[in-house]
């Protein structure tokens, strides 16, 4: 997410309602963050079950980030009547659009993730019954599935929605500006800029794991990847959504590492308002709700080897990057 002070304030009211519903839903089962064993300083975790779940077996909602992300999926989990499980790396204090200051994310962290991948084994172990596993996230949330997924094959999950995200941290670092909270909170983390430690940064990009994409998706998984190419979200992100290196190119190289055809959806929408407003319709384009609607999103295909269609990404890097991609020819 960007700086609150960035946001609109629709959208902030948007953050306050679904920090608001996250708080009533992890009270239903606040003894998940303290009995289970990661450590508290890698890994916190609020959990929302329905009684029904410990009856017969629901799906299981996971997005990651802490209760600001978490929030922003509560409806998709009521509606499914599923469980809602919100990993949170141990550092992070953001609690709500208005402690933005004290985010702390785990930008891919291997430990956490790993610590992470444990968890829906463990709700099972605790008497809830899981029917299928559901990764989603808006904007950091999203490359955090992305990276869950690419990484952990174990977790066999059915879906993967992303939302206003990004596969490639190196891109994510190169579109910050000087001075903003993620450039400062990422070099933090990671250790050093791009620069100074590509390699780290690039170990923790699903774009680097793009095998693991493709074989959870051969095995079965259900990938959505919905990114906004509006004015808006160029302005505010400097492009960081909705570049060329984003997600386009990406979806491109993955359709060549599974021989077929990939689809992404390409909206005019503010940033997250694909998730927030037209859910159902992410649910019914991951098979997990019937169709209510269209999205207001253009289907583009991703065909290894061929073009990038122009409609999929907002605003060329370079013009040498757009003649490159205007000739399909390879970026790296």
């Amino acid at each position: 997410m960007s700086d609150p002070r960035l946001l609109s304030d629709r959208t902030q009211r948007r953050l306050v309602a679904c920090t608001a519903v996250l708080a009533v839903g992890v009270a239903s089962l606040a003894l998940v963050g303290s009995a289970w064993d990661a450590g508290p300083s890698l890994l916190r975790v609020g959990a929302q079950v329905p009684a029904a779940a410990r009856k017969s077996a629901r799906p299981l909602i996971l997005t990651l980030g802490g209760p600001v992300y978490c929030g922003q999926v509560a409806a998709l989990a009521r509606y499914l009547h599923a469980s809602l499980l919100c990993p949170d790396y141990g550092r992070n204090g953001e609690r709500s659009g208005a402690s933005r200051g004290k985010r702390v994310e785990d930008w891919g962290d291997p430990r956490y993730l790993a610590a992470v991948a444990h968890l829906p084994g463990r709700l099972r172990r605790e008497g809830v019954r899981i029917s299928e596993l559901v990764l989603v996230g808006a904007s950091y949330a999203g490359y955090a599935a992305a990276e869950l997924a690419a990484t952990h094959p174990e977790l066999h999950p059915r879906v993967l929605i992303i939302v206003d995200s990004f596969l490639d941290l190196p891109e994510r670092f190169r579109d910050l500006r000087p001075g903003e909270p993620t450039r400062a909170e990422m070099i933090r983390v990671l250790g050093g800029t791009l620069t100074q430690r590509p390699r780290a940064y690039s170990a923790r990009s699903p774009s680097m794991h793009l095998e693991g994409l493709a074989g959870a998706i051969r095995r079965g998984m259900r990938f959505v990847d919905v990114w906004s190419v509006a004015p808006s979200e160029a302005r505010e992100f400097n492009g960081a959504m909705c570049s060329i290196r984003s997600n386009a190119f990406w979806l491109r190289r993955l359709a060549q590492i599974l021989h077929r055809p990939v689809a992404g959806y390409v909206t005019g929408l503010r940033h997250a308002f694909a998730l927030w407003d037209w859910w159902r319709q992410l649910l019914a384009l991951a098979g997990l709700a019937p169709a209510a609607g269209s999205l207001p999103a253009k289907d583009v295909l991703f065909h290894g080897g061929w073009r990038i269609p122009s409609a999929s990404y907002c605003r060329p890097r370079s013009n040498r990057l757009a003649a490159f991609v205007e000739q399909g020819l390879p970026l790296r």
